[in-house]
């Protein structure tokens, strides 16, 4: 009888998850088309990976990631109030809007708009689930050994 192959370094891994915060808040549905992964190719948190490793198809693993496992902690330097005339005009300025500012390096940096109050914006550059612990509940659907192609793209960020 043949074993069944376990997730390890360059295994492309089929799942499916759904992803919760610790305060019952879906993230996203397991009802959402399934996810491919190269294992070891560091595009999953690496908590996550590593408790990823070693299971079979049909396992059920439920990972709970704490902040600097996942999007780190929230970073007071990445909030900034902002006069409302000093933002592009052709930006849509409202709560919740997404707008692009580049930081003291030159670096693009998306914010969110989160408040505008007597003409100031109030500007958030953290990732939205910044300071949340997360629950990942992740099935197995897949794994299969990675092509010569799939090692070689991922190795040059591609």
């Amino acid at each position: 009888m043949n074993k069944p192959q376990t997730i390890g370094v360059n295994k492309v891994v089929t799942m499916q998850y759904s992803l919760t915060n610790t305060d019952g808040v879906v993230v996203r549905e397991a009802s959402e088309k399934p996810v491919n992964y190269l294992h070891g190719a560091g595009v999953l948190f690496p908590k996550l990976e590593r408790e990823l490793k070693s299971h079979v198809v049909g396992d059920i693993v439920t990972v709970r990631l704490l902040p600097e496992d996942a999007f780190g902690k929230r970073d007071i330097d990445l909030l900034h109030k902002v006069p409302l005339g000093e933002l592009p005009p052709e930006d849509p300025i409202e709560v919740g809007s997404k707008i692009t500012g580049t930081d003291e390096d030159g670096n693009e940096t998306a914010f969110t708009v989160t408040a505008i109050e007597d003409g100031i914006v109030s500007l958030d550059g953290n990732h939205p689930l910044a300071g949340q612990s997360l629950i990942f509940e992740v099935e197995i659907q897949s794994i299969r050994d990675a092509t010569r192609e799939e090692i070689r793209e991922a190795g040059s960020g591609t």
